[in-house]
């Protein structure tokens, strides 16, 4: 059953295709045949022609919500209920120039208003991922551009103004919408939510063609009381673009491919949408002074309002989305630096402190601390890793409270069961002190398979000269090496040099013959 519904569409395609295409040329000739006569009955003609081709492009964008996901799929449905309100309110014209019925102008300038408000809330809500807040003000935008231009075009109150204003302000507001469209493409934050506001940009641009081509050449200009053919390329041009949207709608797989990020929209880009449905808002409610000045005054006021009212929530919303950045990048930052085991430092944030430790006290002593667990190997294998998790994890805590009493000390896992703490500024003896008081405190602890001993090697420096950080390492490496031939469980210093790095052969025997000659 699921299989027969995804083909299903791909088999109809072609069928509903060339209907589209045969429709859109017989619609557009007929047109043609007709636009010429400047006749009542022509205008009703063109009215015909201009509902079927804005019915026609409210279809193919009802094919492409069909492919979207998500907020897209809504942007999509808004564009195509806009796009067929429109086709709705075009059809008492067509009836009343042929049927001679009444005119019906208050469903029409409630269908005009609708389709216009919809187009904008399709390009700017959910533009960018603005909280809700945010597009609860845009739709109170939106609502007082039908309030506005609802009275400015029809007021019971004053009488009809749909033939005075209804030219100018229609053709403003086309170019506003396609102005508001050609920005949003800069914040597209999808490659499918580009695709979508390129197509909305050519929509509204040929719509506003259209208008111009209609209004303002042929009624203004030529005087056309009726249609003219100067109507016609405007509705070639949609009707064209309708097929074109139809003859492109592809499948959800490749729509969801591009859904990936493509950019993260700039806060400049985010604060011009609602620049625009404010400065549509604020050019009705001007023209409203001839019709109601204190309805100007509301308007003007409501938009000034609603425009404060989204910069400060879109500020708190960057700020908010800052700080969830920075916590996030502190979050990266401190896995990067940490052991996700024990949660205390790696290699790395080692190598931090102590290039900071060398910039800030040159020329004082420091001590390096290398300690691991005895027969680490044999106990992880005897008891299970659950039981080695458990002797590191305490190892570790051992080691922050160790820590904690020496300034500037820090502690670090290096590997496996090899830590190291860093000790500035103590003396030799006072590095030895502590290392026992580690060792006999870890040797005390008794685990749930048994107890286990440390090992500690110590590197001390005199003075802390720009030696690397690899030769402190290589000479307390050598220290712990020399307490593991010695039998475990102790603690052995040596002075840290600038060649402490063991020279290639020297291996366990030179150490071994090293810890003979100390031991006698």
């Amino acid at each position: 059953m699921g299989e027969s519904k995804t083909r299903r569409p791909i088999v109809m395609k072609p069928i509903g295709l060339a209907l589209a295409t045969l429709a859109a040329v017989a619609v557009v000739l007929l047109h043609t045949a007709v636009a010429g006569a400047n006749t009542e009955r022509a205008a009703g003609f063109s009215y015909l022609c201009l509902a079927l081709i804005l019915f026609g492009c409210g279809a193919a964008f009802r094919v492409r919500a069909s492919w979207a996901q998500g907020t897209l799929r809504i942007r999509w449905l808004l564009i195509s209920t806009a796009a067929l309100t429109a086709s709705i309110g075009f059809e008492p014209s067509f009836a009343q120039a042929i049927l001679h019925t009444a005119p019906a102008r208050l469903m029409q300038t409630a269908c005009f208003n609708a389709s216009e408000a919809l187009c904008m809330l399709a390009a700017v809500l959910f533009f960018a991922g603005v909280s809700r807040s945010i597009v609860i003000v845009d739709m109170l935008q939106a609502l007082l551009f039908i309030v506005l231009r609802f009275n400015l075009i029809y007021s019971p109150t004053t009488g009809d103004h749909f033939a005075t204003n209804h030219l100018i302000v229609g053709q403003v507001v086309a170019v506003l919408m396609f102005l508001v469209a050609m920005v949003a493409c800069l914040g597209a934050a999808s490659r499918a939510e580009l695709h979508f506001l390129r197509t909305l940009s050519v929509f509204f641009g040929l719509r506003a063609i259209a208008l111009f081509l209609s209004n303002q050449v042929s009624y203004t200009w030529l005087h056309y009381t009726n249609c003219s053919l100067w109507d016609v390329p405007g509705f070639a041009l949609l009707a064209g673009f309708a097929l074109y949207v139809l003859f492109t709608s592809r499948p959800a797989m490749s729509e969801a491919a591009e859904g990936a990020p493509l950019r993260s929209p700039s806060l400049l880009v985010r604060c011009l949408m609602p620049s625009f449905l404010a400065l549509v808002n604020l050019m009705l409610a001007l023209f409203l002074l001839r019709v109601s000045v204190r309805l100007t005054v509301i308007g003007i006021s409501v938009a000034l309002v609603c425009y404060v009212a989204r910069t400060v929530l879109l500020n708190e919303q960057a700020l908010r989305d800052h700080a969830l950045l920075l916590s996030r990048n502190e979050q990266l930052e401190g896995l990067a630096v940490r052991d996700h085991l024990t949660g205390i430092g790696n290699r790395r944030s080692l190598a931090g402190v102590y290039a900071r430790l060398d910039a800030v006290a040159g020329g004082k002593s420091v001590a390096l601390l290398l300690v691991d667990v005895d027969s680490f190997k044999q106990a992880n294998d005897c008891h299970g890793h659950q039981y080695g998790d458990q002797v590191l994890i305490t190892l570790a805590r051992m080691l922050e409270s160790f820590t904690a009493g020496v300034a500037g000390s820090h502690c670090a896992r290096l590997g496996g069961d090899e830590f190291a703490v860093l000790l500035p500024e103590v003396s030799p003896q006072a590095a030895v002190s502590l290392a026992e008081a580690l060792r006999c405190r870890f040797g005390a602890h008794r685990f749930d398979g048994g107890g286990v001993s440390l090992s500690g090697g110590i590197a001390w420096l005199e003075t802390l000269r720009d030696l690397p950080l690899e030769t402190l390492v290589s000479c307390a490496d050598e220290a712990l090496y020399r307490s593991k031939l010695l039998g475990r469980n102790r603690v052995e210093m040596q002075a840290a040099r600038e060649t402490g790095a063991l020279p290639v052969g020297r291996g366990l025997a030179a150490l071994r013959l090293e810890a003979q000659q100390s031991a006698s």
